[in-house]
């Protein structure tokens, strides 16, 4: 395997994709995989916005929990009304009385 030698865009040198993976606390996969897919300069060593990321993630989970205790209210709703009232409601679907 040859060394790949870039541009560092933070310092203006040019060093080995090592040297930018090592400087700037980035695997070397993730450095080769991001020069093999033609990114140079600042593209090379900017990382997604994980803090962005972290926050759609939770607001998903919250909007998922959400539906999930709207389910069971709906559900148990039923199941809280007396008795009678049930009755009543089975007689006007058509059920005995």
């Amino acid at each position: 395997m040859t060394a790949i030698y870039t541009t560092d865009p933070k310092q203006g040198d040019s060093v080995m994709l090592s040297e930018i993976a090592s400087r700037y606390n980035i695997s070397l996969s993730t450095v080769s995989r991001r020069y093999a897919q033609g990114k140079r300069g600042n593209a090379l060593i900017n990382g997604a916005d994980t803090a962005a990321r972290v926050a759609e993630l939770k607001a998903a989970a919250r909007a998922c929990s959400a539906r999930k205790e709207d389910v069971i209210k709906a559900s148990s709703y039923a199941l809280m009304r007396p008795l009678k009232q049930i009755a009543s409601a089975s007689s006007m679907l058509g059920g005995a009385p």
